[in-house]
């Protein structure tokens, strides 16, 4: 991709002055206001800085303002650089470089530039090498032949248009009437090379016949070569016989594209059905395990109810073991040792038989529950076996039936798209040997109809190269509304100008010329942006919309300006074009208020005291 300049900063500055600032963002720029604000000196100004020999004329607001810088940005490199150039008849011819934003120049050095592209170190070389730009030579003079430098003051005509040219008859492409101009074939060259993508070759001169009749057998040559070989990969493909069954291919595909569909349809299904049985399997194994750990907690209760019934049973034979014992002397004091009375109370033990009983019934019921939890326990683990055969004969039938099916059907649908794209490739290499053929016959017939050559004319452009121009330029104006849907643009190799609809551009009023010229440079621009050609992406535009209103018309007296609608609809198109390239326009003619959000707009008021007054501050 092409690199391209980005003018961020116009400043002009003065002893005493205060500076004169406008700035300037990728996408539409438009300074707009009241006449005699400053805006035709702003452009006047970007000229010189990029190398104009003309010095501006400066309006007397601007007396004392002595020095022109310009800030640009290199797109790519997003290397950021200021030129400097003095208005004064001795320093002109000087341009100064200082590798730094505007507002960091006094920490920066310049280094002088020469105007002139001869030079080693000239604005020209640097300016062009920031746009990649391979160019090197254009015919100069037709009649000689002779060629001058691609420079980039080439590319200006194309790229800057003032208010008196953009309403001129003659091509855009020239900045003054090519009729009696000395560089008309430079411009027309410069034109075609931007266009085309490569310098102009000129015609060598003497060229006899018979050396053009062999160029051309040449080409013949190579065209049938190229046919040899577009035929031998046609015939090693081994469609032929399938290319009448084109349809049948596309039907065969829709077909089963629809077959694997609803296969795929049906392995949503069982996967919906597969995580349903998983969601409920977990759901079961959880309700086990509470019920598990419910059998346990019960299990420890009844051991401590057998623990309980142990100790109870303990007593009541310890209480029989002492009832056998008998009455014996104390071996110290010989008095008779007797069991208390209280121990064998009756009612004691009636409360242990009761405890004992109690206990007994608890540890039964306790068994009972047990025994239903691990009944319920066996239940869930039956549903869950029924749940795991489920979801394996779901397994069986996606892994086994389904998926293979479906692979299987993908596969049987490549093979089919590889037939086709085969098909495709012998139809397209059949094209492509017919109209080789065609050209073959057209140079057939300039080889019998060739005769010795003047040796002073510049071929034009490739049609091909002047369609796709005309097809930007064509889109750009439907898009405004300036013509319609059905109308077309044409470029005229004589005049080397636009034609809508057979019309020439000279036939159109002075407003609509305006609006034609301009889309011709914004053509160029777009273009060269969408094929990556070489192009600085800017173009500067001083006027376009003619909207200074002159006094009424005289009876009879044509109407030349341009319909507020075709105004409105020309900004906004050119707002949507997106940052990819910077446009910048000085006019008389606002833009509406929804096209001033999308953009960076300054107004020229004309009036100290309602926001800016013009160009040059007061």
């Amino acid at each position: 991709m092409h690199s391209r300049l980005i003018l961020k900063k116009l400043i002009l500055t003065g002893d005493g002055k205060q500076d004169a600032v406008i700035d300037f963002h990728e996408g539409l720029n438009v300074i707009a206001g009241a006449s005699d604000t400053g805006k035709s000196f702003a452009f006047e100004c970007i000229n010189f800085i990029l190398g104009s020999s003309e010095v501006p004329s400066c309006p007397p607001e601007a007396k004392g303002y002595q020095t022109v810088f310009i800030e640009i940005k290199d797109s790519c490199q997003q290397e950021v650089f200021t030129l400097k150039r003095d208005f004064s008849k001795d320093n002109y011819k000087s341009i100064f470089i200082c590798y730094s934003a505007y507002k960091d120049i006094r920490q920066g050095t310049f280094e002088k530039l020469s105007v002139s592209h001869k030079a080693k170190k000239s604005l020209s070389k640097k300016l062009l090498d920031m746009c990649d730009c391979p160019y090197e030579t254009v015919i100069a003079k037709k009649a000689k032949g002779t060629t001058q430098s691609f420079t980039f003051r080439s590319f200006i005509p194309m790229i800057m248009m003032g208010e008196l040219r953009v309403t001129e008859k003659h091509s855009a492409i020239y900045r003054i009437n090519p009729k009696g101009s000395n560089s008309s074939t430079a411009e027309l060259t410069s034109f075609q090379t931007v266009i085309s993508g490569r310098d102009y070759e000129k015609k060598e001169k003497e060229v006899s016949p018979e050396i053009i009749k062999a160029k051309l057998r040449g080409q013949i040559e190579e065209l049938s070569y190229m046919i040899d070989e577009l035929r031998t990969e046609n015939a090693g493909l081994e469609v032929q016989d399938k290319i009448r069954d084109g349809q049948d291919i596309v039907e065969k595909i829709k077909e089963i594209n629809e077959f694997i569909d609803c296969k795929k349809e049906e392995v949503k299904k069982y996967e919906t059905e597969y995580e349903q049985l998983q969601s409920k399997s977990g759901e079961i194994r959880r309700k086990i395990f509470r019920l598990n750990d419910n059998i346990d907690k019960f299990h420890l209760l009844k051991k401590n109810y057998l623990s309980d019934l142990e100790r109870l049973e303990f007593i009541f034979d310890a209480h029989d073991l002492t009832q056998q014992l008998i009455d014996v002397e104390c071996p110290i004091c010989h008095s008779p040792m007797r069991v208390e009375d209280a121990e064998s109370s009756n009612d004691y033990f009636i409360a242990l038989s009761s405890e004992r009983t109690k206990i007994q019934i608890q540890i039964s019921e306790l068994d009972d529950t047990i025994l239903d939890l691990q009944n319920e326990v066996k239940e869930k683990e039956r549903s869950l076996e029924d749940i795991t055969l489920k979801s394996e004969l779901i397994s069986q039938e996606l892994n086994a039936i389904l998926l293979p099916i479906i692979s299987e059907k993908v596969a049987e649908v490549q093979a089919l798209l590889d037939i086709q794209e085969q098909v495709n490739i012998v139809l397209r290499n059949s094209e492509k040997v017919k109209k080789y053929n065609d050209r073959i016959s057209e140079l057939t017939n300039k080889i019998d109809n060739t005769k010795a050559d003047k040796g002073n004319e510049i071929e034009p452009v490739a049609e091909s190269y002047l369609t796709g121009l005309c097809n930007e330029i064509s889109a750009l104006l439907k898009e405004c509304n300036f013509i319609g849907k059905e109308e077309k643009v044409e470029f005229n190799n004589r005049t080397h100008d636009l034609e809508i609809d057979g019309k020439p551009k000279a036939s159109y009023g002075k407003g609509a010329r305006a609006i034609i010229n301009s889309v011709f440079l914004l053509g160029i621009m777009n273009y060269c942006l969408e094929r990556d050609l070489c192009h600085p992406g800017v173009v500067v535009l001083d006027s376009p919309l003619t909207t200074y209103k002159e006094k009424d018309k005289k009876n009879g007296e044509n109407d030349e300006s341009v319909g507020r609608g075709i105004k409105e609809k020309f900004y906004k198109m050119l707002a949507d074009e997106g940052t990819s390239k910077q446009i910048i326009i000085f006019d008389n003619e606002e833009p509406d208020e929804e096209v001033k959000g999308k953009i960076n707009y300054l107004h020229f008021s004309g009036e100290a005291k309602i926001g800016r007054k013009g160009f040059i501050p007061e």
